[in-house]
């Protein structure tokens, strides 16, 4: 999650370095008024009290091997599995969360659990104090997407396409950057950046985010595709019990 984070932090700061956002007749004046309908009915849906069920799998597109590694010297791999089980209280805040972060074959590679107003990373024996707060499940596409309209006045392209049998609102951001950037994930600079979000019309909530990015040699390369499920009114199992208890 932190690490989620950071990705983010990252893209939204070399969006706003960017010349001017796509345009034409393509693009929908309508895309702010239509995210904040899905994402506010995404909130009512997940902020009730009992148990979230999130789950993610993430693949990355790099020249490099892995995403790094942590303090521990464990290595992240380019496919992670994120599974999320969000406590939802009487308030309608979460005050507890489990979360990990898995290699494809299973092997646990990072977990961190949301207790009593403290948040511990129990693999690099950190902790922080955080308060219980709303959840939202848009991974703050809807922050990077209000960044993008009032900054260049412009608006996303909005579509729709079929994910997993279900009718999705596509949102694209997808623009030049105004020079080149160079990162460590590829060894050839960046000259464009894209983002991609895949919403649930019936749910609102976030079925797909995909990052794309623009080498200068004009190859467009997919940086990561985040595939998300959401179950809501579930039970826990009882290793995720345990950690709430504070049995670790």
């Amino acid at each position: 999650m932190l690490r989620k984070i950071f990705v983010f932090l990252v893209v939204t700061s070399i969006l706003t370095s960017l010349l001017s956002a796509c345009g034409g007749s393509s693009a929908d004046n309508n895309a702010k008024k239509i995210l904040t309908e899905l994402t506010d009915k995404a909130k009512t849906l997940v902020n009730q009290p009992g148990w979230v069920h999130a789950t993610e799998k993430i693949v990355y597109d790099t020249d490099k091997q892995e995403r790094g590694t942590l303090s521990t010297g464990q290595t992240v791999p380019l496919v992670q599995i994120i599974d999320i089980w969000y406590h939802i209280n009487a308030e309608k805040l979460v005050y507890e969360y489990v979360w990990t972060m898995s290699s494809q074959d299973g092997q646990t590679i990072e977990t961190i659990v949301f207790l009593n107003y403290l948040l511990y990373n129990l693999t690099t024996n950190i902790s922080n104090p955080l308060n219980p707060y709303p959840l939202t499940l848009d991974f703050q596409f809807a922050d990077e997407m209000d960044n993008f309209i009032s900054r260049t006045g412009n608006h996303p392209v909005v579509t729709t396409a079929e994910i997993n049998g279900k009718t999705a609102d596509v949102f694209t951001l997808d623009e030049q950057l105004a020079s080149p950037r160079t990162t460590e994930d590829y060894t050839q600079p960046i000259n464009a950046i894209g983002s991609i979000a895949f919403f649930d019309a019936g749910s609102g909530l976030l079925l797909k985010l995909v990052r794309t990015v623009t080498l200068a040699d004009g190859t467009k390369r997919t940086f990561y595709t985040d595939y998300i499920t959401v179950e809501i009114g579930v039970q826990p199992p009882q290793d995720v019990q345990n950690y709430v208890n504070g049995f670790w």
